[in-house]
């Protein structure tokens, strides 16, 4: 019989195929797979990410990434948080702790196809749990991935498709469903040590696991796991090659900035996490489960050097909760004024110690569960409470009325050395305590409904019932205007969402398969969203499944976007004051810049984010040990939430057509007022978050695993993982069509860290006996830097601060950051059957980050305020360098 299918296999496949056949085949013929032991396993129904039916079958219409323990301990790292970073389909608007110019500081978080971290839904247990309460730029919620311990997970298992009809707001792009250890046998120790190459960003970790009981013979069983780990920081002073503000050896200035010698390229931080669950048989079939666990991190922040400028103009409000209106706080009409020469003060203090903030999150879970069967149907009735409060602390941040009081009293004189007890009472440390709960109560139920001719029509429906509640604040000090930062955000506001769901599994034939789901919620705060998700699976033969899905999905509007918040609203493009221009010299070409500070309010009336999602793709297995999977992606978000920030020129020429409201200098109450003279200039503005505008990316996905049995030489795994971003545009009207991919756009969002065509992860882990040996290949495609969305079309414009004159005759190798890869290798040892040992070096060849002149996310605010030049959204690896960790662990 001839297989098309195969005959379109690429040649280099077939070779591949065709060298190991003898293994894959001798495997086949000894019964692993389907026909062997894992074949009965599979035959339990349970119930998989992405769909509400308990299913025997785990292969459904949806492309489903599995990362089971064992394959996040062959990848080396310690943390969750590091393990999903590096997912092939995590790009744009990511987040990790090591990224100090976030307004999310201290947390991690992943973005799913670039469509930020609030497009991606992450679950524990396929239940939700409560976002940090640092929402990314103040607006976008997220699960902290970063405090969930490693050694608790049993697997993780990444949608990679809209799923808002099985799961609500929030999943347009995908979900992280993170799935805890159900039970544990005994007792599990480990302990980690490891260091750079360098001897700095030095960690140490412990923990423990202890299960007791067993389910089928005590009727009740569980286990208690508990864990700490500390890392030291890594300074961008022993990292010289990061940092540095001459660029003439590219042809461009010498901007003559001195980095803080304090700035850090990896952050200290600390995690610790203790967790247990219980499961009990009770009578008829059923089953009581109670989860619970208290999870903790800790991560410094380090900033720049306090400074005072009257060039900033208006640089603090009182601007929070009970003040959600921002009302100017200048001193003096200007700034700060040294009473030994009556001009303002322009000056950076050397003397006092770098900006410091601190967090320290602390989230508290607990789960109880009841399920059984009953009249035929399998329920399950959950109820959760769970609640993250994060300590914010901010240091050495100068209070402008305390510096002025100091001046007119003599206390503190410029330029001079200053006592130690006067230098801190410039700086008065200010704390806040942010929280955000999420409680819910979900009941569930499946069902058969009738014999179909591949099987059973399956019905799975349900209710949930959510309440959650933020209190965003930042210290004091701040929300009055007496002391200023960069990243200043607060928001306040609740939501009760009531939603209801029915999924239908229809297995027509023994080759087809359909799906379809619907989900309607309901907002107390705008009304409700229906949203739908249809699926197919075929069979065409034993060794090819088709499948593909469309669905639905939205992102309702949060706390932020509609309560009572607020926050500064990141930096602007190259704009010019057009109307100052028109008064002042008309017909000619506008050089004047608009500066000011821009905060960022509410919206009125917002409707909800809407998307569409498509996936088209194919499972091939021409044995039990070989499985290629290839899926297609297309999403498209619409009805955006988004800042007028975004639209560049646009908010400033036409404010009223976007909701912004500038305030001059003449008129400083009066918004959007026209300039009355040539020092009329634009002091600060106001922009309200509003619904404009889409985004839509398509791209690829491959996912190729195989077993190989090489006999006395030992087993052997390929994996690779690669995901290829075909397109990613922003459409922000007509005639507005930016194309991302590629491209370190767009900026504005999250903390720049640009859009790569493509990622991938090759590995290789080779067996034998008690020796396990890893090895994998990280790579991440390069981009040309720029942003078209915001008026940054081209290199020159990009880099003007470092060629401010224009781009060198024959270009700039900076105009582009080059590719990165690197190597690592990971080493396990079983020397008895409870004791095994463990060497990991990720960096191997100790690969260094690439430059990104255009990155302002790094440590020190990057090239235009003297920082580091690299991103460590997605070059973190590189600039700490070749990391060794050794790990023993011991179970009895």
């Amino acid at each position: 019989m001839n297989h098309p299918a195969r005959v379109r296999l690429t040649p280099l496949f077939l070779a591949l195929l065709s060298s190991f056949a003898p293994a894959l085949w001798a495997q086949t013929a000894t019964g692993d797979g389907p026909a062997g032991e894992e074949g009965k396993a599979a035959l339990a129904r349970v119930v998989v990410t992405g769909s509400n039916v308990r299913r025997t079958d785990g292969e459904t219409p949806s492309p489903v990434q599995k990362l089971t323990a064992a394959d996040i301990a062959r990848t080396g790292y310690s943390t969750l948080g590091e393990v999903l970073q590096h997912l092939s389909a995590n790009n744009m608007g990511s987040l990790g702790q090591s990224t100090p110019g976030a307004f999310g500081a201290g947390g991690s978080g992943i973005s799913l196809r670039g469509l930020t971290v609030g497009a991606t839904l992450v679950l524990i247990d396929g239940h939700r749990m409560a976002s940090y309460p640092l929402p990314d730029d103040g607006q976008r919620d997220f699960v902290d991935i970063a405090s969930i311990p490693v050694e608790a997970v049993e697997r993780v298992e990444v949608l990679k498709d809209g799923a808002s009809a099985i799961y609500g707001s929030d999943a347009m792009a995908g979900v992280v469903n993170v799935i805890l250890k159900r039970s544990h046998t005994g007792t599990t120790l480990q302990a980690e040590v490891g260091s750079s190459s360098r001897s700095d960003g030095r960690m140490a970790k412990v923990s423990g696991i202890r299960g007791f009981g067993d389910l089928d013979r005590d009727g009740v069983a569980g286990y208690l796991a508990a864990g700490f780990r500390r890392q030291g920081a890594v300074l961008l002073s022993d990292r010289p090659a990061l940092g540095g503000s001459d660029w003439t050896r590219y042809g461009g200035e010498d901007l003559g900035l001195i980095a803080n010698p304090e700035l850090q390229v990896a952050p200290e931080t600390r995690n610790y996490s203790l967790l247990g669950k219980v499961t009990a048989l009770l009578p008829q079939d059923w089953t009581l489960s109670f989860a619970a666990s208290v999870l903790g991190s800790r991560a410094t922040q380090v900033g720049l050097l306090n400074w005072v400028s009257p060039d900033g103009g208006i640089t603090t409000f009182n601007f929070g909760p009970a003040h959600p209106l921002p009302q100017p706080t200048a001193l003096n009409g200007t700034n700060v004024i040294d009473p030994a020469t009556g001009a303002p003060v322009d000056y950076e203090f050397g003397d006092l110690p770098a900006q410091r903030s601190r967090t320290s999150t602390q989230s508290r879970r607990f789960v109880v569960d009841l399920s059984g069967g009953w009249a035929g149907w399998d329920l399950q009735a959950t109820l959760g409470i769970t609640r993250v409060a994060t300590q914010l602390t901010m240091k050495n941040f100068v209070s402008l009325p305390a510096l002025q009081a100091a001046l007119d009293s003599g206390k503190y004189v410029i330029g001079a050395s200053n006592p130690a007890d006067v230098l801190a009472s410039l700086t008065p440390e200010g704390r806040s305590t942010s929280t955000n709960t999420l409680n819910f109560i979900s009941l569930r139920a499946n069902r058969d409904l009738m014999k179909l001719g591949g099987g059973n029509l399956a019905l799975g429906t349900g209710l949930e019932f959510t309440k959650r509640s933020l209190n965003e604040h930042f210290p004091d000090g701040f929300a009055s205007g007496a002391q200023a930062s960069n990243i200043y955000a607060f928001g306040v506001g609740k939501q009760t969402i009531t939603a209801a769901f029915v999924e239908l599994v229809a297995p027509l034939t023994k080759q087809l398969e359909l799906d379809a789901a619907a989900r309607v919620d309901h907002y107390d705060t705008y009304g409700s969203s229906v949203t739908p998700k249809l699926g197919a699976k075929f069979v065409a033969m034993r060794e090819l499944t088709l499948r593909g899905t469309y669905a639905g999905g939205f992102r309702a509007p949060n706390p932020v976007e509609i309560g009572t918040s607020g926050s500064s609203a990141g930096y602007l493009p190259p704009l010019v004051d057009t109307a100052l221009c028109n008064l002042v010299k008309p017909g000619q070409p506008c050089d004047i810049g608009v500066g000011g500070t821009q905060l960022q309010v509410p919206g009125k009336d917002l409707k909800p984010e809407k998307s569409r999602s498509m996936t088209v793709g194919f499972v091939f297995e021409p044995s039990p040990v070989v499985n290629l999977s290839v899926d297609y992606y297309d999403i498209k978000i619409r009805n955006q939430i988004v800042s007028p920030g975004l639209f560049g020129q646009g908010q400033i020429d036409t404010p009223d057509a976007y909701g912004t409201k500038l305030y001059r200098v003449n008129s400083p109450t009066t918004p959007n007022a026209t300039p009355t003279g040539a020092d009329d200039t634009i002091l600060y503005g106001t922009y309200p978050f509003i619904n404009l505008g889409s985004a839509r990316t398509s791209g690829v996905d491959v996912d190729l695993r195989l077993k190989l049995d090489g006999g006395a030489w030992g087993q052997f795994t390929p994996q690779l993982q690669w995901s290829h971003m075909i397109r990613y545009t922003i459409d922000r009207g007509p005639g507005q069509v930016y194309e991302m991919a590629g491209t370190h756009g767009p900026s504005f969002v999250s903390t720049n860290t640009g859009t790569p065509r493509d990622r991938a992860a090759l590995s290789l882990a080779w067996s034998r006996g008690p020796v396990e040996l890893t090895g994998t290949v990280n790579y991440l495609s390069g981009m040309k830097v720029e942003d078209s969305s915001y008026n940054l079309p081209d290199c020159a414009s990009a880099l003007s601060t470092v060629y401010p004159n224009g781009l060198p005759s024959g270009g700039s190798p900076l105009c582009r950051v080059p590719s990165f890869t690197t190597v690592n290798v990971n080493a396990s040892w079983q020397v008895s059957p409870g004791l095994s040992l463990r060497a990991t070096v990720t960096n191997l060849f100790n690969r260094a980050a690439p430059i990104d002149a255009f990155a302002s996310g790094s440590t020190g605010g990057g090239v235009s305020s003297g920082g580091a030049h690299y991103n460590p959204s997605l070059h973190q690896e590189g600039a700490v360098g070749r990391y060794l960790t050794l790990g023993v662990t011991y179970a009895f």
